[in-house]
């Protein structure tokens, strides 16, 4: 093994350490933008994926989820606090796949945007598809999952599934989309300008 692949595994690791912190404190921490609030959440998701791959995407995803879990467990979350009362299990399902299946394929999305845009454009387009992704996935599988119970059903408001998740992507999804590329792309270019993990990564 050379010296450059240890050096990089030792950075991946404390990457992923920081990274797992950041995951729980913006977890509770949203920020407000005028009459909404925007959440981060996602944004040391798509730092792991763009920067380490796909399967780091996936583990930071499964933190993500765990975060999730303990915010639900402790009532701070509305949503997934109400439907953890509903059903533990499949609320547990809810925050963990759609953020692994985020995280994941983010990895694989900045790699095909490598091929023919620098560091910085591929972070922030990768870093928009972070919430983008996050909100289908996550809004799509409550559906799935509690969408014949009266709670989401009077939250769905009589809408079919692709206008009921249309209108949360045009309300804070959207806000969190740019804050994402706004954020993510200029530290993605910081990390790779300042050689802590290659400007491309492996598949893996």
């Amino acid at each position: 093994m050379s010296n450059s692949n240890s050096h990089f595994k030792v950075v991946k690791l404390a990457t992923m350490a920081l990274l797992t912190a950041a995951i729980f404190v913006l977890q509770f921490v949203t920020v407000p933008l005028g009459a909404i609030t925007v959440s981060l959440s996602m944004v040391p998701v798509a730092v792991a994926a763009v920067t380490m791959g796909p399967v780091y995407g996936l583990i930071a995803g499964a933190i993500w989820g765990l975060a999730s879990i303990i915010k639900a467990l402790m009532g701070s979350s509305g949503l997934t606090s109400t439907l953890f009362t509903i059903s533990p299990v499949l609320t547990v399902v809810l925050c963990f796949v759609p953020r692994m299946l985020d995280g994941f394929l983010l990895g694989f999305i900045y790699k095909g945007l490598r091929r023919f845009s620098n560091v910085l454009v591929s972070g922030c387009v990768t870093g928009f598809f972070s919430a983008l992704l996050n909100t289908i996935f996550f809004m799509s599988t409550i559906v799935l999952l509690f969408g014949n119970t009266e709670y989401v059903q009077t939250m769905m408001g009589g809408k079919n599934v692709i206008i009921f998740i249309c209108s949360i992507i045009a309300g804070n999804a959207i806000f969190e989309m740019l804050v994402a590329s706004v954020v993510t792309g200029p530290i993605v270019h910081a990390v790779t300008s300042a050689k802590l993990v290659p400007a491309t990564h492996p598949a893996t």
